[in-house]
């Protein structure tokens, strides 16, 4: 209890940090800010204080607010002992913590570099995932929660290859705990002495539903990467934020909206259902619909003209805009949601919600731009259907100008609000789209036109100062900033000279390269995800650092030998006109702990063509196991054990 009035009392960063400059002064270390690059876990207060920044910035995010907040807290000040350095959540939450930590220093206290802050607790991260790797034998709760964290942290130190190897293990150990699957019936928990608690069953529940929610980005609507079916999703959704941390059972709906799980009978819950899911229960639904807008967009071929009425285009885009429509008040964008969510820490979360979906209509709608995406299996839009093809490319537009004005308003409340590692991807792709429409569907020379660019310039401009600021925090957003600047220059929009001959998804094209690598031509004997996905998504840009993977649609070809070539520190020094490159990334060499892409990267990715469509057979995997509850040989819940969602801190003999 001491403890935490005692970090109560130093709730502000500036006087926390203060406190700590002076602490630190008398200690042999060149900057006050030295421990944060440890390898060790700092003292108890200090862990708190990281702990706190955890909270604060990542928990509510996406779904990761797996794990009960006051329970944690009061566990780390009873609990607490040297022991602590062998638990992997542990460190990883004190790894999250420490960027937040860093960047609150840097802003109130003296200026850090923006790479000093991405990379502070980067040894507590290591630490953490060489924890879980040296016991993959021992498939616990609390060591799952520190899986998910460190499959987020290497997407936002921009190590795809890592991130994505960590999703394989994610989804084994879920299987292996079976929790996907309610513990029991009795979901109000009204036989205390049966199962875990209230809280522990949420818990699970929750961290579920977040590793549903990162299989279905690394699967990015491709079925071989799809490792986790909704079918096997026999969970109800999370509740809300306040029954969660004050601990009161409740009933909430399933995936599908107005459903509850199977085995409730009668009015069981009544009609009180739908107020007990919070922002998390509707970021899950839209996340759904999402898994089947991408897995429709790369399966056109076999799709229904979208200006049919019974396309698969409409009931989607009806599907879309239907979750939006359902959203209660409390999760609107609106200047009281804003900073009602601001004042609970999930402006952040909020901010993500509503780029989510509007993220997610700029990937249906891009049917009306395939030159933009490369589409495969693009449709022919007859002259009769020229109205629909403006209709797509209008709301296109219209969503990533949407998309930059969210961003934009969130940015004015502080950098640690733009946290989560799918924005920087989100506003870049803004940046493409508005550029495209405004150099490549839009006439010029029209007064129109001249209107929407000098309405337009200002949001990519935004974008940019946005993509700049998280640059504490995410490994790709400076290149991606960089190359939104050079897009936009290149675009010549607020000029007199409008770029119209190229496609601003290739704009980085290297000086007399004009014969840029092209795929055999005739259908392939064999192809891979690759062809078929953004070239940002998790999966390609892991490919990008396997110096040995295989590329059988490029195969023969004069340029396919030199695909797998690792880029050496001076190709990832010259930006496409020849000069060295601002981007802070370029320092990456020496550091190889740091795996974000280089511009130069990027302009690889984005000039290769996407080749063939790829439609491989449905290899997605479920439990298949119809059995109540839990599987004895995946652990359960021993009696004897602590409550999983809490750090054991003491040792079993197995450690």
């Amino acid at each position: 209890m001491q403890q935490n009035e005692q970090r109560q009392a130093l709730a502000s960063p500036a006087t926390t940090h203060a406190h700590l400059a002076v602490e630190e002064s008398n200690e042999r270390e060149s900057s006050p800010m030295d421990w944060l690059t440890s390898r060790h876990l700092p003292n108890p207060w200090k862990i708190g204080l990281l702990v706190e920044e955890y909270f604060n910035n990542i928990h509510s995010l996406r779904c990761f607010a797996f794990i009960h907040r006051p329970s944690f807290l009061q566990k780390l000040d009873t609990e607490i002992s040297k022991k602590y350095q062998k638990h992997a959540l542990l460190h990883i939450i004190c790894a999250l913590g420490a960027q937040f930590y860093a960047l609150s220093y840097s802003e109130n206290v003296s200026p850090l570099p923006s790479r000093f802050v991405l990379l502070a607790g980067n040894e507590w991260a290591k630490v953490a995932q060489r924890l879980i790797l040296e016991r993959l034998d021992t498939v616990t709760i609390e060591n799952l929660m520190a899986a998910v964290l460190l499959y987020d942290y290497a997407v936002r130190m921009g190590n795809f290859a890592n991130a994505f190897m960590f999703s394989g293990l994610i989804t084994r150990m879920t299987q292996a705990l079976q929790i996907n699957l309610e513990y029991n019936t009795d979901l109000l928990c009204q036989n205390s002495d049966v199962g875990p608690s209230i809280t522990a069953r949420e818990s699970r529940r929750r961290l579920m539903w977040s590793c549903y929610v990162m299989d279905a980005f690394v699967g990015s609507g491709v079925d071989q990467l799809t490792l986790v079916d909704e079918k096997d999703m026999k969970i109800q959704l999370p509740c809300n934020e306040r029954n969660f941390i004050q601990q009161i059972p409740c009933l909430t709906e399933t995936l599908d909206p107005g459903n509850r799980l199977k085995f409730l009978v009668g009015d069981q819950g009544g009609t009180m259902i739908l107020p007990n899911m919070g922002i998390m229960a509707y970021f899950i639904r839209h996340i759904s619909i999402r898994k089947r807008v991408l897995r429709y967009i790369k399966h056109l071929g076999d799709a229904m003209v979208p200006w049919d009425p019974k396309s698969e285009f409409a009931i989607l885009d009806a599907d879309c805009r239907a979750w939006y429509e359902s959203l209660p008040a409390s999760l609107q964008f609106t200047p009281s949601a804003i900073y009602i969510r601001k004042d609970s820490s999930q402006l952040g979360a909020l901010c993500v919600l509503h780029c989510a979906h509007f993220q997610t209509i700029c990937d249906l709608y891009r049917l009306g731009a395939p030159a933009l995406y490369k589409l495969r299996a693009a449709f022919d839009f007859p002259p009769e259907q020229q109205d629909f093809l403006r209709h797509l490319q209008q709301v296109l537009f219209d969503a990533a100008k949407t998309l930059a004005t969210i961003i934009g308003e969130v940015a004015e409340h502080g950098t640690r609000m733009l946290a989560d590692s799918w924005l920087p991807t989100i506003t870049y792709d803004s940046c493409r789209i508005m550029v495209y429409h405004l150099t490549q569907i839009l006439d010029y020379r029209t007064e129109e036109t001249k209107t929407a660019m000098m309405q337009t310039l200002p949001l990519l401009r935004s974008n940019i100062r946005a993509l700049n600021s998280m640059a504490s925090l995410s490994g790709i957003a400076a290149s991606l900033s960089s190359a939104a600047e050079t897009m936009l220059d290149r675009s010549g929009i607020g000029s007199e000279v409008i770029a119209q001959n190229s496609v601003p998804d290739d704009p980085y094209q290297s000086m007399g390269d004009e014969n840029p690598s092209e795929s055999l031509p005739g259908t392939p004997v064999q192809s891979a995800p690759d062809y078929v996905l953004n070239p940002l998504s998790i999966f390609r840009m892991a490919r990008k650092s396997v110096p040995e993977r295989h590329e059988p649609e490029k195969a023969g070809t004069s340029s396919a030998s030199n695909s797998a070539r690792p880029e050496s520190c001076a190709d990832v020094d010259q930006s496409t006109s020849g000069h060295v490159d601002r981007n802070p990334t370029t320092e990456a060499c020496n550091e190889p702990e740091l795996g974000h892409a280089s511009l130069e990267e990027l302009q690889t990715l984005f000039m290769s063509d996407l080749g063939w469509a790829w439609q491989p057979a449905d290899t997605a995997v479920g439990s298949g196991i119809e059995g109540a509850g839990l599987l004895p040989w995946a652990g359960g819940y021993p009696v004897g054990q602590g409550e999983p969602w809490l750090p054991v801190f003491p040792f079993s003999q197995q450690s």
